[in-house]
């Protein structure tokens, strides 16, 4: 399991790294903006992002049980554009899947085709990305993402579930004794994939659905 916490440097491991220039002169201007959330529990690397849209489309690649790991900015790539003509262009991500796969990711139609017919590429359209109220629910969720959540508690919700499944959030908060935040501990726990939860068709509440992994 990658770690919960990738804590953010400053412009020296940009200088120190050994990629190309045009990737680092892409990380370098990203790395000055800052969009929330801040935390990431399955980015590799820094989490620099070029535009808000990106940033959201990480969002969701953390909460895609298909997405293993994924990096920002990761390298150059040849594209065609629509006219034929050769275009340079850092991806805004390097995701790996589960099968093992390994694909760019651009936030945003571009209009672009790799050169190399081997290189996996895919674009995620913005009304994809900004789908509500799945969107608003993983902003929400990842503020737990750096968080801890303590060994007897996490034993006792998957009891929990083992005997009666699904519960609500409200119920399986309920086993969180130990943890200050019952709710957060839950959400932590799905991040972690633990346990599963419902996100992408409703606003999360009290009845929202928790399931074991």
């Amino acid at each position: 399991m990658p770690a919960l916490d990738h804590p953010h440097s400053d412009n020296s491991d940009i200088e120190a790294d050994n990629t190309d220039p045009l990737t680092r002169a892409r990380r370098r201007a990203s790395s000055v903006r800052r969009f929330g959330p801040s935390g990431t529990v399955r980015c590799v690397g820094r989490p620099i992002f070029r535009s808000r849209l990106a940033r959201d489309l990480g969002v969701l690649l953390d909460l895609d049980r298909a997405v293993v790991e994924w990096s920002c900015l990761p390298d150059i790539v040849e594209f065609a554009d629509a006219d034929g003509e050769i275009v340079e262009r850092v991806p805004d991500f390097r995701i790996v899947e589960s099968g093992g796969l390994e694909r760019f990711v651009d936030a945003g139609r571009t209009g672009l085709t790799p050169i190399d017919r081997t290189v996996s590429y895919r674009t995620v359209p913005e009304d994809e990305i900004l789908l509500e109220p799945a969107l608003s629910n993983a902003r929400d969720m990842m503020r737990y993402a750096r968080w801890s959540v303590p060994l007897s508690d996490r034993v006792r919700l998957l009891a929990y579930l083992a005997e009666m499944s699904p519960i609500s959030l409200i119920e399986a908060a309920s086993a969180m004794r130990e943890s200050p935040e019952p709710v957060g501990a839950v959400i932590a726990l799905f991040l972690r994939r633990v346990v599963s939860i419902e996100w992408r068709d409703d606003p999360i509440g009290p009845e929202t659905q928790v399931r074991p992994r």
